[in-house]
């Protein structure tokens, strides 16, 4: 198939008719034609600027589109790393939360431990008291219980001589 000829401003300019009979008055015809000449080259000039424009716009089209492709894909990518963070902050929260747990728990045992042993400590305290305060009674009973040494018939005589020499006691029975 061929491609059809196309016109071109000089083609029509410059295009001449055959004189007939009674034909049209050339310089009507010749007039009209450099008319139409001009009129067809300002469409094609309109034409060409009209499709480096088209051009032009088709190729920031482009580009506009290129950049929404990489916006989209930030986009995406800033959202799976949000959801990244976001997951590593709830496991970390989650790792601290049961190293806190596991802290308290090893805190307790600790101070539960530290208070038996006051507690069993308090128990030999008060048991080795019981046993010290338990021989010092016995000794104070033994020692109330001998009798003191001192004549059995007191004299008048003995008993001035006993006052001069032997200094006196007082014995304070804690019964009484």
């Amino acid at each position: 198939m061929t491609t059809p000829v196309r016109l071109t401003p000089i083609d029509i300019t410059n295009k001449r008719f055959r004189r007939g009979l009674r034909g049209y008055r050339p310089s009507d015809v010749d007039e009209f034609l450099a008319e139409v000449g001009s009129d067809y080259e300002a469409v094609v000039v309109e034409n060409a600027r009209l499709r480096e424009q088209v051009a032009q716009m088709q190729q920031e089209l482009e580009r506009y589109r290129a950049i929404e492709e990489a916006l989209k894909e930030a986009l995406v990518l800033a959202q799976r790393t949000a959801d990244e963070l976001r997951a590593n902050a709830h496991r970390e929260a989650e790792v601290l939360r049961a190293q806190a747990e596991l802290q308290a728990r090893q805190q307790l045992e600790q101070q539960m431990k530290a208070i038996e042993d006051l507690r069993a400590h308090r128990q030999r305290f008060a048991i080795e008291l019981r046993a010290a305060l338990s021989g010092m009674l016995e000794m104070v009973e033994r020692y109330l219980s001998v009798p003191l040494p001192g004549p059995s018939i007191p004299d008048a005589e003995n008993q001035e001589q006993s006052q001069q020499s032997e200094p006196e006691f007082t014995h304070a029975d804690p019964a009484t």
